[in-house]
């Protein structure tokens, strides 16, 4: 009988030792679930990136604007001038071009910025290179032309739908024809070309080259032992020179359930 009473705390230790070990284990799962939950975040980016060779004046221009169920969105920071990029001297208003919203940017003149390349440091310079002063034309000292970017981001509270957007997530033009293409980039998801009209007016003196990029992005991302994301993407790219003008029929891409889902 003696030597039952130690077995019996034995196990009762070893029991309590269990019990704190599921407890602890228990709480370390749930901390991480929490700082799982809290890392997740889910975002809309809307970009413009625009560049012109050579100073144009009377500018106008005609941009696609993310648009869901017939409603412009992601530009309230832009109208009111508080997203990033915009120059003060530019007016920027939402117009309907044949009942389809889009982003208007006027402005009287429009200056490029050229800048210098990069400078090597040797080591143990005492003295350093004297810094390029941005220019405004070409030249062997300033080669490299800036291009403007204005860029939104916004939170959602909900996850986005990467995978089908049609009619959840905001898209330039969703009432076009939207066609399956084919995308060998790694990770691509599914890859869909439309049209997308773009306007363009605008004086200058010189020959000039106007680029414009513009996209609207949608994603999810979360930490689980590093980060994982998905997300969906619509996009149109134009250069326009030789003087053109007017509507110009650009094209959009479409890239969806692109990452990993979780």
């Amino acid at each position: 009988m003696t030597l039952k009473v130690p077995i019996i705390r034995w196990k009762l230790v070893i029991l309590a030792f269990i019990l704190v070990a599921v407890i602890f284990f228990t709480w370390i799962a749930w901390q991480f679930d929490q700082s799982t939950h809290q890392s997740e975040g889910h975002h809309y980016y809307y970009t413009i990136d625009l560049s012109y060779t050579s100073t144009i004046e009377n500018v106008t221009l005609f941009l696609p604007v993310p648009e869901l169920n017939s409603t412009p969105v992601l530009i309230t920071s832009l109208l009111n001038g508080t997203a990033y990029g915009i120059s003060p001297d530019w007016n920027l208003s939402v117009v309907r071009e044949n009942g389809t919203p889009m982003l208007a940017i006027r402005a009287a003149r429009m200056v490029p910025e050229y800048h210098g390349l990069a400078i090597a440091i040797e080591p143990g310079t005492s003295v350093l290179p004297t810094t390029r002063v941005p220019g405004h034309e070409y030249s062997s000292d300033t080669p490299i032309l800036m291009p403007v970017t204005i860029a939104v981001m916004e939170t959602s509270g909900s996850v986005i739908d990467t995978r089908t957007p049609f009619g959840q997530e905001p898209l330039f033009f969703p009432d076009g024809t939207f066609t399956p293409g084919s995308c060998d980039m790694p990770g691509c998801g599914v890859m869909y070309g439309h049209t997308v009209p773009v306007y363009i007016s605008y004086a200058s003196e010189q020959p000039v080259v106007i680029s414009l990029h513009v996209s609207v992005q949608g994603s999810n991302s979360i930490w689980r032992g590093g980060w994982r994301s998905n997300s969906y993407a619509d996009s149109v790219l134009i250069e326009a020179g030789n003087g053109t003008r007017g509507w110009i029929a650009g094209e959009g891409k479409l890239f969806t359930a692109e990452g990993v889902y979780y």
